[in-house]
């Protein structure tokens, strides 16, 4: 049996309902428009998290990201002028989602934490829309109807009170 210094491998959760899901469509490959778009909304003093890409098909990718649902305006002129320079782009935003994060300095040492975290939303028919992880936490963004499960399921699963 392992002894593990640290008892508990997750010793909390975070919940935020406060964010905005954006999703740019069918982004010309070598664009730079990713680089442009963040640095626009840095100009902007908008906060950007768990930004995704996806693999190039058919010489366009998908990206997306997480802002503030306070900085909604900002994004949406951003993004619109990047658009007209590149109207193929589609502009995605979705309200509906909440954020749910573990975190525990017991993740550095302890295996399976993804595994049992992704099993409790697995069991509980949970939709995970994006995910972000580090050596000592896992983020999802998952839609907001499915929050309270995935509250529970997530304190149930690490025995968070």
């Amino acid at each position: 049996m392992t002894t593990y210094m640290e008892k508990h491998s997750v010793d909390g959760m975070a919940v935020s309902d406060q964010d905005l899901l954006i999703s740019l469509k069918k982004v010309p490959v070598g664009s730079n428009i990713l680089n442009r778009c963040l640095s626009a909304l840095s100009e902007a003093d908008v906060n950007v998290d768990i930004i995704t890409q996806t693999a190039p098909v058919k010489n366009a990718i998908d990206v997306s990201f997480i802002v503030y649902v306070s900085d909604l305006a900002k994004v949406r002129d951003i993004i619109n002028a990047l658009g007209e320079e590149y109207p193929e782009i589609k502009l995605v935003i979705n309200k509906d989602i909440t954020r749910i994060s573990v975190s525990g300095i017991g993740m550095r040492t302890q295996s399976g934490v993804s595994a049992k975290f992704f099993q409790a939303m697995a069991d509980n028919d949970i939709q995970i829309l994006m995910i972000t992880t580090s050596e000592i936490s896992i983020s999802c963004i998952i839609r907001s109807e499915d929050a309270p499960r995935a509250i529970e399921a997530t304190r149930a699963a690490f025995q968070l009170v």
